[in-house]
């Protein structure tokens, strides 16, 4: 069995590594989308290009003090308490304030690979580009946008097992 997939030139940012990792067979298009060939033996590859791409289309309205913000998952970079202010920092619009405890957030967004990593962090797992030991057990987090962060020692083991390393 065959199946035929196209992808919109403005996803394929997200799966790019997915794409260079496999052996699907890929058609380039003049409009900059492409078309995949996936067989049986590459279901799973197709599998996560296709939750990568739903997740980041994905949008939450969030409540501010100037009304309602659309926010879409992919511009999401991490999340922030500070004292009763919660801060989403983005890849586009910097930081929003918005009026949703972190706790409820946490709830909200965790299937959409937001997890916690301290007291008053929440990360996108996307916008991870590398993960380093630090002393006392912690994990320092380089994020897309060059912040380095903390993952506290009581959130390791559950920020390991989000990411599938295990340890």
């Amino acid at each position: 069995m065959m199946i035929k997939v196209l992808i919109d030139k403005s996803d394929l940012s997200l799966i790019t590594d997915d794409l260079e990792s496999s052996s699907l067979d890929i058609t380039n298009h003049d409009d900059g989308s492409i078309t995949l060939l996936v067989d049986d033996t590459s279901l799973e590859v197709l599998e996560s290009i296709l939750r990568k791409v739903t997740i980041s289309r994905q949008a939450f309205i969030f409540e501010t003090s100037d009304g309602w913000v659309k926010l879409f998952i992919r511009e999401i970079i991490y999340i922030e308490s500070f004292g009763v202010e919660i801060i989403v920092h983005t890849t586009k619009r910097g930081k929003i304030y918005i009026k949703q405890p972190l706790y409820q957030l946490e709830g909200l967004l965790q299937s959409y690979q937001i997890i916690r990593i301290a007291k008053s962090f929440l990360v996108n797992l996307e916008k991870i580009l590398y993960i380093r030991p630090k002393l006392n057990a912690k994990l320092e987090l380089e994020l897309v946008n060059g912040l380095k962060i903390d993952v506290s020692r009581s959130y390791v083991k559950p920020f390991k097992d989000a990411l599938g390393i295990g340890g």
